[in-house]
C-alpha cells in the first residue's frame, strides 16, 4: 500500500489547528483521486491510499510516495508576504499552493505540493459567515489541494465546477457545504 507524506507547520497564534481535521482532509482527498478526466479535472473513487504519519522515519519508500503534501498555517502578514514575493502583490488571500514536483509535464498523478493557508482569514471569514473557523480552514486545504490536481477557478464555469468539487468533499468530510451549489 502507498503511503502520503503529510508534514504539518502551524506559523500563527490567530486559531488553535486541529492537525487530525487536517491530516483527514488531506488523506480523504487524496485516497478519492483516481485519474484525471479529458477536462483536467479529478475523477474520484475510493483508492487504497493512506497517510502515514512518520513517512520518511525508517521508511524503505521514502521518497517513493504518490504524493507528499507540506501544509503551512499562517497569518494574514506571512500570506501577504508569500503572495507578494511569488505573485508580485502584497495582498491578503485565504490559500496559495505550490506544485513542488521536479516534473510539472503531468507525468505524476500525486501532487508534491506545498499548501499555505490563512487562519487569520479563516477565523474572519468564519465569523462573518457565522461557521466554525475548522470548517473554513478545510476548505481552504480541500480548494489548494485541488488546483494541485487540476481544477482551476479562472472563469465562472470552472468555479462552479470547483466549487461543487468543495462542497461534496466537504460534505463527505462532515463540515458540510460553503457554497450550497451556487458556485
Amino acid at each position: 500500500m502507498s503511503e502520503i507524506e503529510i508534514g504539518i507547520s502551524d506559523n500563527q497564534d490567530v486559531l488553535e489547528i486541529d492537525r487530525a481535521k487536517l491530516r483527514r482532509t488531506v488523506e480523504y482527498v487524496l485516497g478519492q483521486i483516481r485519474r484525471h478526466d479529458s477536462t483536467g479535472n479529478a475523477g474520484v473513487s475510493p483508492a487504497p491510499y493512506h497517510a502515514n504519519e512518520s513517512a520518511g522515519e525508517n521508511d524503505s519508500s521514502a521518497g517513493t510516495a504518490p504524493a507528499s503534501v507540506s501544509l503551512a498555517i499562517v497569518d494574514d502578514g506571512k500570506i501577504s508576504k508569500l503572495k507578494e514575493q511569488y505573485f508580485g502583490a502584497a495582498e491578503v488571500t485565504d490559500v496559495i499552493s505550490f506544485d513542488l514536483r521536479d516534473n510539472t509535464k503531468g507525468e505524476r498523478e500525486f501532487p508534491d505540493c506545498e499548501i499555505v493557508v490563512n487562519a487569520q482569514c479563516a477565523a474572519r471569514e468564519a465569523s462573518r459567515r457565522d461557521g466554525d473557523p475548522q470548517a473554513e480552514l478545510n476548505l481552504y486545504v480541500v480548494h489548494g489541494l485541488l488546483h494541485q490536481l487540476g481544477y482551476d477557478d479562472q472563469t465562472e464555469q470552472q468555479a462552479e465546477i470547483m466549487h461543487e468539487k468543495e462542497d461534496q468533499l466537504l460534505e463527505e468530510l462532515g463540515f458540510g457545504t460553503v457554497y450550497g451549489g451556487t458556485g
